[in-house]
Formats: C-alpha cells, structure tokens, sequence
C-alpha cells in the first residue's frame, strides 16, 4: 500500500523535551533516536526536527550532500504497526517538503520489512548497520566470561601479563590518543575516518551529560587501542575505536571491549551493543567478516533492522540524483 501525502503538521523543530527519552525507551526507541544525539548533532550545525503520536516518533536532521537536501530519521521512526509506520512517514514527508527538502530517508523500527516495502519506499544502500549484536548485561560476570570464545578468555585472562592497563576516562586530554589510533586506523585499512572535529564535538556534548566515555588499553604508558562508548537508556554501544597497528601482538582490543562491558554492567546498564556485523551466512570476502567474527566472539544475540530506504518528494530531481549517483559509484 502506498503512502498518501496529506498534510500533518504534528512536527516539530529544535531538542525534544526532556521527557523524549523515557518514551522513546518506552517505544524501543535506538540511542540514534534519542535527544543527547540530538544535542550532538544540533551541535555539528544540523536543524533537528522530530514528531510523535500515538504508536510511533520519529527524530531526523535536515541533510545535504551531492546537490540534494533530504530529512534523515537515522534508526527512525519507530513504530508499533503498519498503520502507525503510515503515520510516521506522512508526518517525516510533511515535514521534509515545508522545508523544500527533496526527498526522506530512513530507517524504520518496529515492523518487519514487508510493511516497509508495503509504504512505497525504495531501499538504498544501507547506510547505518543493518545487523548488531546485544549482549545481555543482566547476566552475571561468570556467564558473561562463559559465553566468550576461548580464544577471547585467554587474551582477557593475559591482559596484566603482556603488560597492558585498562581505564575509562571522561577526561578530553585523551582525545587525542583516539585521533591519533584512529588515523593510523584508516591509513592501514585504507579507509576514511571522521574529521577530528566531529569526535571533538561529539565528546564536549556528550561526556559531560554521561551519554559518552573514553575507554583507554595502555602499553609503557603509550595508549595501544582507544574506544569511545555511547550510553542511552540502558544500552552501551560499542561506537568507535582506534588500534596502533604496531602494536596487533598485544592483543589489546578484546580486553578493552570485555572491560567496556563490565563497566557498563557496574554501572547498571542492561544490554552492550556491538553495533555492526556481517549478516549471518554472509561469504568469508565479505568486508566486514574480520570485525563480525571478532564481535561474535563476545556472545550475544544477533538483531536485524529493516535497512536504510528512500521516499522520493521531488521525484523527477529524485530520480536524476539516482542515476548520477549509480554512474559515479
């Protein structure tokens, strides 16, 4: 069943109120949907608008890349039926044309694909990660360490051994031992990171409000692998890392990962997410099959979302950016 655009002016412009979050975890809302990503990326220069109703919300950021501007509800909009998925991309469209905007892009929680195919959206290459994995943090310390690999125990049990020292830290001087592992990172495996300023913003929002920590593996005083959490409503994500590529013998990244987990279970938190794998079956060339077998190591359940989808506005201007961007690829 396709959409039917009529107007809905439900939305609304600026920060949710601060009663957004307890709702949205209500609803199963991802950290992505929630007002301290917001704050962040209102902070990077974004408009945030966001609407909610009966059964479904939705929070997106005006966005412009390639000659088009379109309204991106990233992990959004959450919803608890069909018909509530109807709602929320009438009101996510109403939003994005008062704005000019050629085109909404999403990422619907709640129902399964067929629904989301059913609301006349066309599926694009996926831009958030369609698979994770959640690991139970209700669990106690001794099931949690039995549901790791073996090869994962061993490197934990030998963390003091090869001299590596774990701490978090919400102290910004640390950043930089981050921006530097994270450029190392990329010109390893040859790919392209953030701008520095992007994980400054992100860390001057957020540590201050709890919703992010620095997390530190040390050799002679010399970081070795750093990794920023972001915390919301229960949930821990495993966000972004840096590792010395000079330093692979240490094996730090599993222990720091294990002690991100344990931190996040001291500190009440119910469910780490490992945020980003492979799907099951995928074939060992797959680019992500390294990081995937390592994540899957940890345990956990592996979840699904729907994909990242489109819902053309300006269809004729829509459909020349298509095809610009299917020749350029």
């Amino acid at each position: 069943m396709a959409v039917t655009i009529t107007v809905m002016d439900v939305f609304q412009q600026g920060l949710p109120d601060e009663g957004w979050d307890a709702r949205q975890r209500a609803r199963g809302g991802h950290m992505l949907q929630g007002r301290p990503w917001a704050l962040f990326q209102q902070a990077l220069g974004k408009e945030i608008i966001w609407a909610e109703g009966e059964g479904w919300s939705w929070l997106a950021t005006v966005t412009q890349g390639r000659g088009v501007r379109y309204l991106y509800a990233t992990y959004g909009p959450t919803v608890a039926s069909p018909d509530r998925l109807n709602e929320a991309l009438t009101s996510l469209s109403a939003a994005a044309r008062s704005r000019g905007l050629d085109f909404v892009r999403c990422e619907p929680i709640g129902v399964g694909e067929e629904a989301v195919e059913g609301a006349g959206l066309r599926r694009v290459k996926m831009v958030q990660p369609q698979h994770s994995l959640i690991v139970d943090l209700t669990k106690g310390e001794e099931e949690l360490r039995a549901d790791l690999s073996s090869s994962h125990r061993n490197t934990i049990n030998g963390t003091e051994r090869r001299g590596l020292t774990l701490r978090p830290s919400t102290d910004m001087a640390d950043l930089d031992a981050f921006l530097a592992l994270t450029h190392a990172t990329a010109k390893d495996r040859g790919i392209l990171p953030h701008p520095d300023s992007y994980y400054r913003t992100m860390l001057e929002v957020l540590m201050p409000i709890g919703a992010a920590k620095l997390f530190l593996a040390e050799y002679e005083d010399k970081a070795v692998s750093v990794s920023i959490a972001l915390d919301y409503e229960g949930t821990r994500g495993y966000a972004h890392t840096g590792n010395d590529p000079e330093a692979r013998k240490l094996r730090a990244t599993a222990p720091l990962v294990w002690a991100m987990m344990l931190d996040a279970k001291e500190h009440g938190l119910a469910r780490f997410d490992l945020w980003g794998i492979a799907p099951e079956g995928a074939p060992a060339g797959h680019p992500w099959a390294g990081f995937t077998e390592f994540k899957r190591a940890f345990g956990g359940t592996e979840i699904a979302y729907n994909g990242t989808w489109e819902l053309p506005l300006k269809k004729a201007k829509y459909g020349l950016w298509s095809l610009a961007k299917r020749v350029s690829s």
